[in-house]
């Protein structure tokens, strides 16, 4: 933004402003609600060319895992896009609970896993492309969820599972994926099945306090659950 100085007063040139708004607030990282231990800094600034995550110091986001390589990935700018890297690392690159096999350009909210499926951070794209939804809506800036322009106020826990079925929303979420995104670790049914059929009946019931008539999560008998909007 460029700023002149008129009798002592300071004024923007508002044509060099508008043109040039979407740059200033760079695209950024974030450590994964309830991840905050595990990453230094939490909050990263996509300011250069490149940004290297893993175990070593050296990198600029800083994992404390012993699974996570010493350069495990990178995110690389080309234009107005951001690349995502796996750096041959030892366990693999995530995104959205998939392993990557190939770079990935990062869309907005898009979950990152290092050496594991579970995300311990999720990128913020600084001009993302709004799509239209009538019901429920993620603001990933202020890391809410809105229901009818309402915020949810969910638990670290809710928000995690709410979180997994909005990033599949129309497809099957399992069990097992939910538990994951739920407790970071596999699905024991044996230990797990109670806990889980709670875990999603609290997350409705969270839902009908704003939507009476809501039924948004939907069972697929056998499989797990869909979120449908």
């Amino acid at each position: 933004m460029k700023y002149l100085r008129l009798q002592g007063a300071t004024i923007i040139d508002e044509s060099i402003s508008q043109a040039s708004e979407k740059f200033l607030v760079p695209s950024r990282l974030f450590a994964f609600p309830g991840q905050e231990d595990l990453v230094q800094p939490a909050r990263f600034i996509l300011m250069n060319d490149v940004c290297t995550i893993g175990r070593s110091s050296q990198c600029d986001i800083v994992i404390q895992s012993k699974t996570v390589s010493r350069l495990h990935a990178k995110v690389e700018r080309e234009g107005s896009r951001y690349i995502l890297y796996d750096a041959h690392s030892a366990n693999g690159t995530f995104v959205n609970g998939r392993r990557l096999h190939e770079t990935h350009v990062l869309e907005d909210d898009d979950q990152i896993g290092l050496s594991k499926s579970a995300p311990l951070l999720f990128f913020v794209d600084a001009d993302p492309t709004d799509f239209i939804s009538s019901q429920l809506r993620y603001d990933a800036r202020i890391m809410t969820f809105f229901l009818n322009e309402k915020p949810l106020d969910l638990t670290p826990a809710q928000f995690r599972l709410l979180h997994h079925l909005y990033q599949h929303a129309g497809d099957v979420c399992t069990r097992e994926s939910c538990a994951e995104a739920l407790w970071g670790r596999e699905y024991d049914p044996g230990l797990d099945a109670e806990a889980l059929d709670r875990a999603i009946s609290n997350l409705r019931h969270k839902l009908r306090e704003i939507r009476p008539e809501a039924e948004l999560i939907k069972t697929a008998r056998g499989l797990g659950y869909v979120l449908d909007q």
